[in-house]
Protein backbone atom coordinates (compact mmCIF):
# COMPACT_ATOMS: atom_id res chain seq x y z
CA UNK A 1 0.00 0.00 0.00
CA UNK A 2 1.35 3.38 -1.02
CA UNK A 3 2.01 5.54 1.53
CA UNK A 4 1.53 9.28 1.78
CA UNK A 5 5.21 11.00 3.25
CA UNK A 6 5.70 13.78 4.84
CA UNK A 7 9.32 15.53 4.37
CA UNK A 8 10.78 18.72 6.42
CA UNK A 9 12.40 20.60 3.92
CA UNK A 10 13.64 24.45 3.38
CA UNK A 11 10.06 25.78 3.62
CA UNK A 12 11.27 29.29 2.60
CA UNK A 13 13.29 28.28 0.20
CA UNK A 14 10.87 26.41 -1.75
CA UNK A 15 8.04 29.13 -1.42
CA UNK A 16 10.23 31.36 -3.10
CA UNK A 17 10.93 29.04 -6.17
CA UNK A 18 7.50 28.63 -6.21
CA UNK A 19 6.51 32.00 -6.60
CA UNK A 20 9.35 32.53 -8.82
CA UNK A 21 7.79 29.98 -11.55
CA UNK A 22 4.48 31.00 -10.91
CA UNK A 23 5.32 34.96 -12.02
CA UNK A 24 7.41 33.35 -15.59
CA UNK A 25 4.13 31.18 -16.51
CA UNK A 26 1.76 34.16 -15.92
CA UNK A 27 4.30 36.19 -17.87
CA UNK A 28 4.53 34.14 -20.57
CA UNK A 29 0.39 33.71 -20.60
CA UNK A 30 0.59 37.18 -20.71
CA UNK A 31 2.71 37.37 -23.51
CA UNK A 32 1.43 34.32 -25.78
CA UNK A 33 -1.88 36.62 -25.69
CA UNK A 34 -0.29 39.60 -26.95
CA UNK A 35 1.71 37.45 -29.61
CA UNK A 36 0.48 37.06 -33.75
CA UNK A 37 3.38 34.74 -34.69
CA UNK A 38 2.63 31.16 -35.03
CA UNK A 39 5.81 30.14 -34.84
CA UNK A 40 6.38 32.35 -31.18
CA UNK A 41 3.45 31.27 -29.65
CA UNK A 42 4.40 27.17 -30.06
CA UNK A 43 7.80 28.14 -28.80
CA UNK A 44 5.97 29.90 -25.83
CA UNK A 45 2.92 26.90 -25.77
CA UNK A 46 6.23 24.21 -25.19
CA UNK A 47 7.97 25.92 -22.71
CA UNK A 48 4.83 26.78 -20.73
CA UNK A 49 3.42 23.06 -20.43
CA UNK A 50 7.02 21.98 -19.48
CA UNK A 51 6.99 24.47 -16.87
CA UNK A 52 3.47 23.71 -15.80
CA UNK A 53 4.32 19.95 -15.51
CA UNK A 54 7.33 20.93 -13.07
CA UNK A 55 4.85 23.27 -10.89
CA UNK A 56 2.73 19.92 -10.42
CA UNK A 57 5.67 17.78 -9.45
CA UNK A 58 6.25 17.20 -5.57
CA UNK A 59 9.65 18.60 -5.90
CA UNK A 60 10.40 21.89 -7.50
CA UNK A 61 13.09 20.21 -10.18
CA UNK A 62 13.85 23.65 -11.64
CA UNK A 63 17.15 26.45 -11.29
CA UNK A 64 16.35 30.17 -11.64
CA UNK A 65 18.88 32.46 -12.56
CA UNK A 66 19.59 35.82 -14.55
CA UNK A 67 21.79 37.31 -17.08
CA UNK A 68 22.07 40.67 -18.35
CA UNK A 69 23.55 42.07 -21.94
CA UNK A 70 24.74 45.27 -21.92
CA UNK A 71 25.02 47.33 -25.30
CA UNK A 72 27.81 49.80 -25.89
CA UNK A 73 26.70 53.17 -26.10
CA UNK A 74 26.52 54.25 -29.83
CA UNK A 75 28.01 51.00 -31.23
CA UNK A 76 24.89 48.78 -31.56
CA UNK A 77 21.69 49.40 -33.41
CA UNK A 78 19.59 48.17 -30.37
CA UNK A 79 16.59 50.05 -31.68
CA UNK A 80 16.03 48.34 -34.92
CA UNK A 81 15.91 44.81 -33.84
CA UNK A 82 13.46 43.75 -30.48
CA UNK A 83 15.45 41.16 -28.35
CA UNK A 84 13.19 37.63 -28.07
CA UNK A 85 11.14 36.62 -25.55
CA UNK A 86 12.22 33.38 -24.97
CA UNK A 87 16.06 32.56 -26.16
CA UNK A 88 17.24 28.80 -26.17
CA UNK A 89 19.81 28.18 -23.60
CA UNK A 90 23.18 25.94 -24.10
CA UNK A 91 24.22 24.57 -20.75
CA UNK A 92 27.19 22.20 -19.76
CA UNK A 93 26.04 20.04 -16.84
CA UNK A 94 29.26 18.08 -16.00
CA UNK A 95 29.88 19.82 -12.78
CA UNK A 96 26.06 18.51 -11.59
CA UNK A 97 26.30 15.71 -9.83
CA UNK A 98 23.98 13.05 -8.16
CA UNK A 99 24.07 13.53 -4.13
CA UNK A 100 21.76 10.51 -2.33
CA UNK A 101 21.27 10.75 1.43
CA UNK A 102 19.17 8.46 3.74
CA UNK A 103 16.34 10.42 5.25
CA UNK A 104 13.84 9.88 8.49
CA UNK A 105 10.80 10.94 7.68
CA UNK A 106 7.28 10.30 9.11
CA UNK A 107 4.50 8.61 7.03
CA UNK A 108 0.50 8.33 7.15
CA UNK A 109 -0.63 4.58 7.07
CA UNK A 110 -4.64 3.42 7.57
CA UNK A 111 -3.08 3.01 11.06
CA UNK A 112 -2.26 6.81 11.62
CA UNK A 113 1.34 8.18 10.97
CA UNK A 114 4.24 6.29 11.74
CA UNK A 115 7.43 7.73 12.34
CA UNK A 116 11.18 6.52 11.77
CA UNK A 117 10.74 5.67 7.93
CA UNK A 118 13.63 5.81 6.26
CA UNK A 119 13.68 6.92 2.61
CA UNK A 120 16.80 8.31 -0.47
CA UNK A 121 16.80 12.21 -0.67
CA UNK A 122 17.76 12.60 -4.25
CA UNK A 123 19.45 15.91 -4.57
CA UNK A 124 20.99 17.58 -7.55
CA UNK A 125 24.47 19.17 -6.30
CA UNK A 126 27.15 21.18 -8.22
CA UNK A 127 26.49 23.75 -11.05
CA UNK A 128 25.43 24.06 -14.19
CA UNK A 129 27.66 26.35 -16.63
CA UNK A 130 25.40 28.16 -19.39
CA UNK A 131 25.71 30.33 -22.96
CA UNK A 132 23.41 32.10 -25.15
CA UNK A 133 23.98 35.00 -28.24
CA UNK A 134 22.00 37.51 -29.99
CA UNK A 135 22.74 39.10 -32.83
CA UNK A 136 21.90 42.71 -33.68
CA UNK A 137 23.56 45.38 -36.35
CA UNK A 138 26.63 46.59 -35.02
CA UNK A 139 29.12 49.53 -35.90
CA UNK A 140 32.02 46.88 -34.69
CA UNK A 141 34.17 46.76 -37.66
CA UNK A 142 37.98 48.22 -37.41
CA UNK A 143 36.92 51.30 -38.69
CA UNK A 144 35.41 50.03 -42.24
CA UNK A 145 34.21 52.87 -44.26
CA UNK A 146 35.13 55.41 -42.03
CA UNK A 147 33.25 53.91 -39.58
CA UNK A 148 30.17 53.69 -41.11
CA UNK A 149 29.64 50.03 -42.24
CA UNK A 150 27.03 47.86 -40.20
CA UNK A 151 27.91 44.10 -39.03
CA UNK A 152 25.59 41.51 -37.80
CA UNK A 153 27.43 40.04 -34.90
CA UNK A 154 26.62 37.88 -31.78
CA UNK A 155 26.70 39.37 -28.28
CA UNK A 156 26.77 36.91 -25.56
CA UNK A 157 25.41 36.05 -22.10
CA UNK A 158 27.04 33.69 -20.24
CA UNK A 159 27.03 32.95 -16.38
CA UNK A 160 26.91 29.71 -13.95
CA UNK A 161 23.97 28.66 -11.69
CA UNK A 162 24.25 26.84 -8.22
CA UNK A 163 22.55 23.95 -7.28
CA UNK A 164 21.92 22.11 -4.15
CA UNK A 165 18.34 21.12 -5.01
CA UNK A 166 15.46 17.99 -4.21
CA UNK A 167 14.18 16.05 -6.96
CA UNK A 168 13.56 13.74 -5.65
CA UNK A 169 12.18 11.33 -3.00
CA UNK A 170 13.29 7.26 -3.50
CA UNK A 171 13.26 4.06 -1.42
CA UNK A 172 16.15 2.70 -0.21
CA UNK A 173 15.67 -0.45 -2.00
CA UNK A 174 15.93 1.52 -5.12
CA UNK A 175 19.64 0.68 -6.18
CA UNK A 176 20.42 3.95 -8.58
CA UNK A 177 17.49 6.48 -8.35
CA UNK A 178 19.74 8.94 -10.13
CA UNK A 179 18.81 10.55 -13.31
CA UNK A 180 21.20 11.32 -16.34
CA UNK A 181 22.12 15.06 -15.94
CA UNK A 182 24.29 14.61 -19.70
CA UNK A 183 22.62 13.79 -22.60
CA UNK A 184 19.89 16.75 -22.82
CA UNK A 185 18.96 15.45 -19.29
CA UNK A 186 18.65 19.15 -18.49
CA UNK A 187 16.95 21.91 -20.44
CA UNK A 188 17.75 25.20 -20.04
CA UNK A 189 15.76 28.59 -21.91
CA UNK A 190 15.75 32.49 -20.73
CA UNK A 191 12.79 34.43 -20.88
CA UNK A 192 13.02 38.30 -20.94
CA UNK A 193 12.42 40.13 -18.31
CA UNK A 194 13.68 43.31 -18.38
CA UNK A 195 14.71 45.41 -21.77
CA UNK A 196 15.60 48.93 -20.97
CA UNK A 197 17.02 51.83 -23.14
CA UNK A 198 19.05 55.13 -22.16
CA UNK A 199 20.14 57.29 -25.10
CA UNK A 200 21.77 55.35 -27.17
CA UNK A 201 22.83 52.54 -24.69
CA UNK A 202 20.92 49.38 -24.03
CA UNK A 203 20.27 46.31 -21.50
CA UNK A 204 18.39 43.14 -21.61
CA UNK A 205 18.12 41.44 -19.05
CA UNK A 206 16.64 37.22 -19.06
CA UNK A 207 15.59 35.06 -16.42
CA UNK A 208 17.70 31.55 -16.78
CA UNK A 209 15.67 28.77 -16.18
CA UNK A 210 17.24 24.99 -15.68
CA UNK A 211 14.45 22.14 -16.00
CA UNK A 212 16.24 18.98 -14.06
CA UNK A 213 15.59 15.60 -14.83
CA UNK A 214 13.47 13.65 -12.72
CA UNK A 215 14.02 10.32 -11.34
CA UNK A 216 12.42 8.11 -13.37
CA UNK A 217 13.79 10.10 -16.42
CA UNK A 218 16.79 7.56 -16.94
CA UNK A 219 14.72 4.24 -16.87
CA UNK A 220 12.47 5.71 -19.44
Amino acid sequence: MRKNIHINRDAEAEQANKLKLEETIKRIEEKMEQTTDPKSHQQMLDVLTELKQVQQANCLEILFDQCTIEFPAGSVQTGIVQPPFIVNVLNDPFFLNCCITPVQVSACTPCGVVGGVTVNEVKAVGYINYYFNLEFSTFFNDGEGNCAVVNQLPFSCTGTTCADNVICYASVEDSDPCPDFCNFGVQSVGVLVAASRAGNKATFTFDILHLLPDCNSQSE
